[in-house]
């Protein structure tokens, strides 16, 4: 006998595809717009230029270049129309005499979901392969076929179309307001990296030395929130170009969406089990979940706390006072907003206890922060738990140069100890204001610990310049790691110049000496030989300790008849890496002897093009068959000095 319930109901999809027709239909306008038609006018070119034998080729472009790269379309197109997909097939759901319709069918509630989900996702999946096939047809027509690129365009699309759509879906499992549904679908996609901002610039204004996240939580709430995270990992990399045409390319963020189709799945089964326990009388209720109440009232007065709290105290100047009676202020607020969501009334004063609990969890957070009962401000490792430690900061004596602001990487047990006597020293003095005659210096230290984990803080800390020769003391330690040259190799850059240029392809392209005589500055661009030779004298220099050398004496000789030399090195590296400049700008001082002696010479042979300081220089290339301006022959002798051991 013929059951009178089904799983699926032909009819109600119909009428799905039917009733919402402007949605799929602006989806797929779009989509045609963008490929199929943009493919044709390609074909038309191609066939109106072939009596030119220097054009052509515009179908294939189309194919290599612009199919791939329409990912970044189809995440703005999953975002907006997989939310209007899900507020047209779960609308039955936000009136009563529609839902009290469709649960006096003879249809299964698990037929009722099967039939609207998969209707709301046709509205997506279809038109994107009805597009593929179309464009698919005009490539083949042009003899421009390129399957990869279509299916990595087609493979992002639908993925991404799942996805958003399945969240859609699921957002509207919660609500009974078809307003709501939207609102609730962009706060998910936001929470994660709202929070995780919120929360840094909280910390940042309770936490004295708080420097950031472990790097783990920065990564999580990226893959928390997906509209960043499709948006950063989806690519198309291309390299190499002959005739003007790319030779190769690569996709990245396959991965990605698979990840998140597979969440869509489990969004779909969650909705399911949501669809299947609702209540039709939950029909306009802003939240329809019973369960889900308290939650959204608690996390809207939270939230509320933070953002609006942080808002007003950066709005009028607050302090830490101040912006803790703000935070309060706004998370009551918040709280008896949402108590009038959920109740649909203004007469919800009556409920003032659950305002008193968001005070007292305030009030708590305020107390474990204000006494850091965490134990976090004054946590210092010790030097036998550290393996390694990055320090970027220590601008006690600014030179002008790369190397002002330090950030490398030491294993060196003797400059760990002296970052942690820095660490050490900036949280013996946390609660004292700026002491007379003390110079300050933004220090940012992250360790890596033995145990695996890590450990950032970020302080200013206050030197007295006159005791760097007193051991044991803050300028005693920062003389220290400014007299590390292994260190400071690193944080100029010359240690990733060597690596390249031992790599095929990266060179040293030209150097610029800015010789500042107080008046104007007069450049002068050297290449070949003349580069080579001022970078090996460069180098001979800072391993002897003559160049680059920084003194804790509150002195910056910054703006004071600078000479500086700017490295302009640049390179396309192996297959697929891509082509780069990159710059080293040293500060020549007096006592770079070696250096000097080069400068000297190639001015007495009147070496070097010189143009005025608003000119650019003009690009030059001098390997082999190269084009533009070739270097001009010398005899200057190269200094014979060994290079400088990577650290």
């Amino acid at each position: 006998m013929r059951s009178g319930t089904s799983f699926f109901n032909w009819t109600v999809f119909k009428k799905n595809i039917l009733r919402f027709w402007p949605v799929w239909a602006a989806y797929s306008a779009i989509w045609f717009i963008a490929m199929p038609l943009d493919a044709l006018m390609m074909l038309q070119l191609e066939a109106a230029n072939r009596q030119y034998p220097d054009a052509g080729g515009f179908l294939e472009r189309f194919a290599r270049n612009a199919v791939p790269g329409m990912t970044e379309v189809s995440l703005f197109m999953a975002v907006v129309f997989g939310a209007l997909a899900a507020m047209a097939v779960c609308s039955h759901l936000y009136n009563a005499k529609s839902a009290n319709l469709f649960g006096a069918l003879p249809i299964r509630r698990e037929g009722l979901f099967l039939t609207h989900y998969l209707a709301g996702l046709a509205f997506l999946i279809v038109p994107n392969v009805v597009v593929f096939l179309l464009t698919l047809v005009i490539e083949a027509a042009g003899g421009a076929v390129f399957m990869s690129e279509l299916l990595f365009w087609l493979w992002v699309t639908c993925g991404e179309s799942l996805f958003f759509y399945s969240m859609a879906v699921f957002c509207g499992m919660f609500t009974g307001h078809i307003l709501a549904l939207p609102a609730f679908y962009g706060i998910f996609n936001a929470l994660a990296a709202a929070l995780y901002y919120l929360l840094r610039a909280v910390f940042d204004s309770f936490y004295y030395g708080f420097g950031g996240f472990e790097n783990g939580v920065s990564g999580f709430v990226a893959w928390l929130t997906p509209v960043l995270k499709l948006a950063r990992g989806i690519g198309v990399y291309s390299y190499g170009y002959g005739d003007d045409l790319i030779m190769a390319e690569r996709f990245e963020g396959e991965g990605i969406v698979a990840v998140y189709a597979i969440v869509a799945v489990v969004l779909a089964v969650g909705s399911f089990f949501l669809y299947r326990a609702r209540r039709l009388e939950s029909a306009g209720d802003v939240v329809s979940v019973r369960c889900m109440r308290p939650v959204f009232k608690y996390s809207v007065a939270v939230c509320s706390g933070l953002f609006f709290g942080m808002l007003t105290a950066q709005i009028v100047y607050m302090h830490e006072p101040g912006l803790m009676i703000s935070m309060v202020a706004w998370a009551v607020v918040g709280y008896f907003v949402a108590q009038m969501l959920l109740d649909k009334t203004f007469k919800v004063f009556h409920k003032w206890k659950g305002g008193l609990a968001v005070v007292g969890a305030f009030v708590l957070m305020f107390l474990v922060v204000g006494f850091d009962l965490t134990g976090y401000e004054t946590r210092v490792p010790t030097a036998d738990q550290v393996e390694s430690v990055q320090i970027y900061g220590l601008c006690v004596n600014r030179l002008g140069d790369d190397g002002d602001f330090l950030d490398a990487v030491t294993h060196d047990p003797e400059l760990i100890e002296g970052a942690i006597l820095l660490h050490q020293a900036a949280v013996d003095r946390r609660d004292a204001d700026q002491p007379a005659g003390m110079e300050g210096a933004q220090m940012n230290l992250t360790y890596h610990l033995k145990n695996g984990s890590t450990l950032t803080r970020s302080y200013t800390i206050w030197v007295d310049t006159t005791q760097a020769e007193q051991e044991d003391s803050a300028a005693w330690a920062i003389q220290q790691i400014y007299d590390d040259r292994d260190l400071y190799w690193t944080a100029y850059g010359f240690e990733e110049a060597e690596q390249r240029m031992a790599e095929e392809g990266y060179r040293l392209d030209e150097v610029q000496y800015v010789n500042g005589n107080g008046e104007f500055e007069d450049n002068v661009y050297y290449a070949g030989k003349d580069a080579q030779a001022l970078y090996e004298a460069v180098k001979e220099d800072f391993k002897a300790g003559r160049i680059g050398v920084r003194k804790v004496d509150g002195q910056n000789n910054w703006g004071e008849q600078q000479r500086e030399l700017d490295f302009q090195f640049v390179g396309s590296g192996k297959v697929g890496s891509g082509t780069r400049n990159w710059w080293i700008r040293i500060y020549v001082q007096d006592t770079a002897s070696s250096t000097l002696a080069v400068l000297e010479r190639l001015a007495a042979q009147g070496a070097g093009d010189r143009y005025e300081s608003s000119d650019r220089a003009p690009y030059t290339v001098w390997t082999d068959g190269g084009v533009g301006m070739e270097p001009v022959p010398t005899d200057v002798p190269v200094p014979t000095a060994e290079p400088y051991p990577a650290s």
